[in-house]
C-alpha cells in the first residue's frame, strides 16, 4: 500500500473507517458480481487517468476471476468517454502490472 494512504489511515482513522464502508456498502447494494464491479473501476480509473486505481483495481479483477482480455476490454472502452490518449495510459499501466 502506497505510503501516502498509510499516512492518511494514520492520520484520519475515523475518516478511513467511514470510506471503507460506504465503499462496500455500494459493492454489496446492487446485483454486479465482484468481478464485473471491479471492471467497472479499471475503466473509471482508467478514464480518471488514476494509475494507482488502476493497479488496485487490476488486482481486485483478477482475484475475482478476470482474464487479462477482459482487464483489456475494460480500460478499450473508456476510448469514447475519456479519449485515446487517457486509454493508451490505461493499457500502459495494466502491460506493466500484468506483464503481457
Amino acid at each position: 500500500m502506497p505510503k501516502t494512504l498509510e499516512d492518511f489511515k494514520k492520520q484520519f482513522p475515523k475518516a478511513w473507517t467511514a470510506y471503507e464502508q460506504l465503499r462496500s456498502a455500494c459493492d454489496k447494494e446492487g446485483p454486479l458480481d465482484a468481478k464485473t464491479a471491479e471492471l467497472i473501476k479499471i475503466g473509471i480509473s482508467t478514464a480518471l487517468q488514476h494509475e494507482g486505481g488502476v493497479v488496485a483495481h487490476i488486482s481486485q479483477a483478477r482475484k475475482a476471476g478476470a482474464s487479462n482480455a477482459e482487464i483489456y476490454h475494460a480500460i478499450l472502452l473508456a476510448t469514447g468517454l475519456a479519449g485515446f490518449p487517457v486509454v493508451l495510459s490505461g493499457v500502459a499501466t495494466a502491460k506493466k502490472y500484468l506483464g503481457a
